[in-house]
């Protein structure tokens, strides 16, 4: 497949954006296709494309439907950046064009960058879902040891209060019991020793809050 077409190698303008076509599409790679155009003759406008297999054209092939828009209209921007296009088959592409005018500030051509997203999309897809959690669920954590893991339950329950150990009330204290109980704290064994000493109360107090809970 040819890369160039002669008049685009001959002409003085298109011929100084060939080397950065190239170059373009050899630095990211073969999921970026490169295309210059001539927008002098728009029935066959590409005259020089690199990785024309990312939206099956050639060299010959027309311009596209926002090319001739951007012709019709002339419109007075130097470039177009990040603009979502899809391909007969369904491909993803990420597009910018970078308008190129004569002397005169008339448009005749545009170099255009597409590049095939679409492997991306679906392993950005596949990430979120791996990584998505469900917010109203438990953090889990990983402690080093039991007195870590106590720890950690003992100062999520404080979270929920929103407050200190130290200014609990004593219904609070018995939610509080309530929290842990239900995180099952207690079902590490000496937890509740460590829990009365915590409060400032006998392990039987602890034990009548059990009993209250709700």
């Amino acid at each position: 497949m040819t890369n160039l077409d002669e008049k685009a190698a001959a002409h003085p303008i298109f011929k100084s954006y060939i080397p950065i076509a190239e170059g373009i599409a050899k630095t990211i790679g073969s999921h970026c296709e490169v295309v210059l155009h001539d927008l002098t003759d728009i029935s066959s406008s590409i005259v020089a494309i690199y990785n024309g297999h990312v939206t099956g054209r050639d060299i010959g092939s027309p311009m596209t439907d926002l090319g001739l828009a951007v012709l019709r209209c002339g419109k007075e921007e130097k470039y177009l950046l990040n603009y979502p296009n899809k391909t007969i088959k369904g491909k993803k592409i990420k597009s910018s064009s970078i308008i190129i005018r004569d002397d005169e500030g008339n448009i005749v051509g545009c170099l255009c960058i597409n590049l095939d997203v679409t492997l991306l999309t679906m392993t950005g897809t596949f990430i979120n879902e791996m990584v998505n959690v469900h917010e109203d669920n438990e953090e889990e954590t990983f402690p080093q040891s039991v007195n870590d893991l106590e720890k950690r339950m003992i100062d999520r329950a404080q979270e929920k209060l929103g407050k200190p150990v130290a200014l609990l009330e004593k219904n609070e204290r018995i939610e509080f019991i309530r929290l842990l109980d239900e995180m099952g704290l207690f079902l590490i064994k000496g937890s509740i020793n460590n829990v009365a000493e915590l409060l400032n109360v006998s392990k039987f107090t602890i034990y009548s809050y059990l009993d209250k809970k709700s």
